[in-house]
């Protein structure tokens, strides 16, 4: 197969295999993507026996890792066209991506996926989950706070008004995107095309939002983010008073959020929904990138198995004095304290696990002072991202 960017020219190739795999070409979302946010410099197309036989989209996005800023690729909108599927050509997609985002310095990659298990072969692992909670409209009446207002959004001119109550909500978190006037213009402008935007205060201050559609019995929020306990309870009583308008809500949150124990009723509409996978694109680039506890030094000599990217597979020192690391690769003989695929790497670099955990799922092994080291370098974090494109 043979790969290559595409041109202005490949427009109408890249619109049409969106349109017949995912919205059509009159949806919203659709019209706002492709007028708004499409760049075909980020669009990846494979081409067999001279006709285009798969796309994916390379978005650009800064994620926040431990505390640090990190660049890096979203996949989106990978498709196959159907003449060319069951062939193998999504793992050389995957492969040709990769070569691609290395190249340009994005050396962490993040992917939502419609099923998990047909990247997890390639050294996709979940490292986002949320809850997915589903209550009818009545039940919310005692999750609810009155004292609060609102205001509604028309114009992506009032981002102001969300950024401070994202800020508040993802502190402290690892793995969610960065977002500045621009992502904030272009996540505003994706939802009012669709649907609508909501924020509560508590006096002047802005303490929760959220981005909803109506329309249907159950009203579906795509972001439901707060900064306070007291700012839930207000959207929640924001959609309570929807009641003539549907008759169930249903919104996702970050599994750092532990309020589903107070519930009434914790038995009915509270489950997981696996969000967003990760993977390294580079090993040496990704432990260069990341920061590491400043209170911990030492040498770790880990192999890596990479079933896609030769360049990862191999045995590896990572150096890491005064929270930094520098990472060499090492000859092939050398005894390595520890051992893990790829897809690992990519779990204890989001700290989406603890290493007695991966241990248990034999994700993972070693010696007791390789994982040790390991423990007090990858510590395990919260997790949650938002992004769906």
């Amino acid at each position: 197969m043979e790969f290559r960017l595409a041109s202005a020219e490949d427009r109408e190739l890249v619109e049409s295999l969106w349109a017949y795999c995912f919205e059509p070409r009159e949806h919203p979302f659709f019209q706002w993507y492709f007028k708004k946010f499409y760049r075909p410099e980020n669009v990846l197309l494979g081409f067999q026996n001279g006709q285009m036989a798969c796309l994916t989209h390379l978005n650009p996005y800064t994620l926040c890792l431990r505390g640090r800023e990190i660049k890096t690729s979203y996949i989106v909108g990978l498709a196959t066209h159907p003449a060319a599927r069951r062939g193998g050509v999504g793992g050389k997609l995957l492969k040709a991506a990769l070569s691609e985002m290395k190249r340009r310095g994005h050396y962490i990659n993040i992917l939502m996926p419609s099923k998990a298990g047909f990247y997890q072969p390639y050294g996709y692992e979940l490292y986002c989950h949320q809850w997915k909670e589903t209550l009818p409209l009545d039940a919310l009446r005692p999750l609810t706070d009155r004292s609060l207002h609102y205001g509604f959004l028309t114009s992506p001119d009032q981002w102001q008004c969300l950024a401070p109550v994202y800020e508040a909500y993802t502190r402290h978190l690892s793995g969610y995107a960065v977002r500045d006037e621009a992502s904030w213009r272009s996540h505003m402008e994706a939802q009012l095309a669709e649907g609508n935007i909501a924020v509560c205060f508590d006096g002047d201050r802005p303490v929760g939002y959220l981005f909803y559609q109506l329309g249907e019995p159950t009203i579906v929020s795509g972001e439901f983010v707060y900064a306070t306990a007291k700012g839930k309870k207000g959207l929640l009583n924001y959609i309570y008073n929807h009641r003539s308008q549907g008759d169930t809500f249903q919104w996702n949150e970050g599994l750092h959020d532990q309020s589903y124990r107070f519930y009434p009723d914790g038995k009915e509409g509270h489950e997981t929904m696996p969000f967003m996978t990760g993977r390294i694109v580079d090993v040496k680039g990704a432990l260069e990138e990341l920061p590491y506890p400043k209170d911990v030094s030492g040498n770790l000599v880990f192999s890596v198995t990479d079933p896609l990217a030769e360049w990862n597979t191999g045995t590896w020192r990572l150096s890491v004095w005064h929270g930094e690391g520098s990472v060499e690769k090492m000859p092939p003989e050398t005894a390595a304290a520890v051992t893990l695929p790829i897809g690992t790497l990519a779990l204890l670099s989001f700290g989406t696990l603890a290493v007695q955990d991966l241990v248990f799922q034999e994700k993972l092994s070693g010696s007791d002072a390789g994982l040790e080291l390991v423990e007090a370098l990858f510590p395990q974090t919260k997790c949650y991202i938002n992004e769906w494109y």
